[in-house]
């Protein structure tokens, strides 16, 4: 019976499918269209519509989206995702489908961000400096190696040509704004420039907040300074041959608590927290439309990233702690495209991958400088890739099989004489039928692993002190023996994209998926009070399932996007729940264009069930709903044509609430003001 609500979707899709074909056949020279392009899918730019795979692709600067301050507000709204650790921003992870940051790959400009700490956050960017922001959900290890197991998401910052005018070459902008639920003020500057063989971009951005104010009336102390910074510089040496250099940085100069995402006491003192953030990397693309076996790019990266904090209450006050870690990485791939007839194409990617992880801890508490669990360690993983996306026109629709598969080794040591040393092949199948261009069913097979991080395998030292004689101080034990995750993921989906509904204009997009993922060797943390010890163990056997659907419907210039997502999550051996678990949530977008007065204005909720599938002794997390409101003026022409002025609403109510697994509650509400000009 446990299954029974995913079948029940899986049936709504596919009778969907099944009907209206007469609207199948009204599809040709639809104007009204409401897909999206991805190229993380499959590694090549398709129809998020027609692939294999849900994903989701976010425009930073859509309004609504414009006014965001962080990730979470970035992301809230994308169905199967969450942001978590709460509302301090240096703690915000994303997790797709349940499945935490670890299992999950994070990419800026194509480079990997293994940043691991668990009150730090995994990645440090402004949103203001990016355009886009693509979530691919499953397993996706077959192209991206071990992490993949439940998606990926790909940070895409911007390019001159995403703000050059039309017929321009050169300009800049301006953008100020300020947020009143943690007491923000923000500027970014940006220079552009573009010419046949270069372009360039530089873009500042600064952010000064203070303490956040949750629903209810709470406060959260807290208090950043984020300067970020992004330099582009490509250039075109000969036809088709382009070379890219880009760097990113990032300082936040704050204080919170050492544990971001928990409350202030004797375990978790304030502290004056640096968090450093440098990226470095170089790209090389061949790319002749005209030559259908060479599509090549080489991409060779650095990154720095250090979180210095310094205790300034508690019983450690005056201590110094660091975590550093460095990542160099290359990866080389190829396309090669394959013509067999007119009905009949062969697209192939392959590739190779190599990165190298270094991490240091340091504490002015222990005797010999090392920190207590940030083990000195490194890891080295390369991996080598081969995708085919085949194309079958026939008298009976369209099919897309993608077969894929990847071999991925990775071996890691710490100081101490610890190491391990594996290796993985990720399978995939995949398959999608148009048997009209208004329909697509889909369904994969994949298998994804997730190789342990340095600091799961040989974490020591003290994890938190306990209270003697009752609590011994609790310690972590290595585990040199844990095994990495394997995961084996099931999905099916279908979706439906229509034009001429019910009127002359208007179109509807609905897309979703069933899933079922087996995994062997889950990785999880066992934290034993009683014993005193912290030690990173395996479950033999997990399950999860559950579904997702996103739909958008248009009607002149009205538009509604809806989300809906759940996960269940257990140990199939014990029956126990795992953290896996999302309870039912549902997201809404409904916007109206008023084109007399330039102006678009939104609203915006989301609604999320009770978390109570906890384990005894564990503390449930109730349901809510909260909603938000936000409104753009941006003139077509005229003396203010450069001019963008949002203005936005989040949590209207003062909504009291907190997210699964959270201790702490989230913002309360905030007025949020955004004005930006171009010259």
């Amino acid at each position: 019976m446990r299954h029974a609500s995913c079948v029940a979707l899986s049936a709504a899709l596919l009778t969907t499918t099944c009907l209206h074909p007469v609207f199948a056949q009204e599809k040709a020279g639809n104007s009204q269209k409401l897909d999206t392009v991805t190229v993380y899918a499959t590694k090549s730019a398709n129809s998020s519509f027609d692939v294999p795979a849900i994903v989701n692709v976010i425009d930073t600067e859509a309004p609504g989206n414009a006014l965001s301050s962080s990730t979470k507000d970035l992301l809230n709204h994308v169905p199967g995702v969450e942001v978590d650790n709460g509302p301090r921003r240096n703690g915000q992870t994303v997790s797709i489908r349940g499945f935490d940051a670890e299992a999950i790959i994070t990419l800026k400009d194509g480079r990997r961000q293994n940043f691991e700490a668990a009150h730090d956050g995994r990645f440090f960017i402004d949103p203001s400096l990016l355009k886009r922001v693509e979530v691919v959900k499953g397993a996706a290890s077959s192209i991206y190696g071990g992490g993949a197991v439940g998606g990926v998401v790909a940070f895409e910052t911007k390019d001159a040509a995403d703000l050059l005018n039309p017929g321009q070459t050169a300009g800049a902008s301006l953008t100020v704004g300020g947020r009143s639920g943690n007491e923000e003020f923000s500027t970014i500057m940006s220079g552009y420039g573009r010419t046949e063989y270069v372009d360039l971009i530089g873009s500042i951005s600064f952010r000064k907040s203070g303490d956040i104010q949750t629903g209810g009336g709470g406060e959260l102390d807290t208090d950043d300074s984020v300067l970020s910074g992004l330099f582009k510089a490509g250039v075109t040496v000969a036809d088709w041959h382009t070379l890219k250099f880009e760097f990113q940085g990032s300082n936040n100069d704050g204080q919170e608590p050492n544990n971001g995402a928990g409350a202030i006491g004797s375990s978790n003192p304030i502290v004056d927290k640096t968090v450093r953030d440098l990226q470095y990397s170089l790209k090389y693309a061949f790319e002749d439309p005209g030559n259908n076996w060479l599509n090549t790019k080489l991409h060779a990266y650095f990154n720095d990233t250090e979180v210095e904090e310094t205790d300034i209450t508690g019983t450690n006050a005056g201590r110094v702690q660091s975590r550093a870690i460095e990542t160099l990485g290359f990866t080389a791939e190829n396309q090669s495209k394959w013509l067999v007839s007119n009905t009949h194409a062969h697209t192939f990617t392959y590739g190779l991958e190599i990165y190298q992880d270094d991490q240091e801890g340091k504490s002015t508490a222990t005797g010999d400088g090392s920190r207590p669990g940030v083990p000195d360690a490194e890891t080295l993983n390369y991996g080598f890739f081969l995708q085919d996306e085949i194309t079958v026109n026939t008298g009976v629709g369209r099919f897309l099989i993608i077969p894929g598969v990847r071999y991925d080794r990775f071996q890691s040591e710490d100081n101490d004489g610890n190491e391990q040393d594996e290796s993985s092949v990720s399978p995939k199948i995949a398959l999608s039928y148009n048997p009209t261009d208004n329909f697509v069913i889909f369904g994969s097979v994949a298998q994804a692993f997730r190789a342990p991080n340095m600091t799961e395998v040989y974490a020591a030292g003290l994890h938190f002190p306990g209270a003697p004689p009752f609590v011994p101080d609790n310690n972590f034990v290595p585990n040199p023996d844990l095994e990495p995750e394997k995961v084996l993921t099931y999905e099916l989906g279908a979706g439906v994209d229509l034009d001429k509904l019910f009127t002359a204009d208007d179109a509807l997009n609905v897309k979703g998926s069933i899933f079922l993922s087996k995994g062997k060797d889950f990785i999880t943390q066992e934290v034993n009070v009683g014993a005193g010890t912290t030690q990173f163990l395996n479950i033999d056997n997990a399950e999860l399932y559950g579904f997702e659907l996103s739909s958008k419907y248009r009607i002149g210039a009205f538009e509604a996007n809806a989300g809906l997502s759940y996960v269940h999550a257990e140990d199939e051996d014990t029956g126990e729940y795992i953290s896996n678990n999302v309870p039912l949530t549902l997201t809404t977008d409904l916007n109206y264009t008023v084109a007399s007065y330039d102006s678009v204005i939104g609203f915006r909720s989301r609604f999320a069930k009770a978390n109570d599938r906890v384990n005894p002794g564990d503390d449930p997390t109730g349901g809510y709903g909260v909603h938000d409101i936000y409104y753009r003026w941006a003139p077509a022409d005229g003396n203010f044509e450069n001019l963008t002025v949002d203005f936005g609403i989040s949590n209207i109510f003062d909504k009291e609430y907190s997210k699964r697994y959270a201790v702490l509650d989230e913002e309360g509400r905030s007025f949020n003001l955004r004005a930006s000009y171009k010259w």
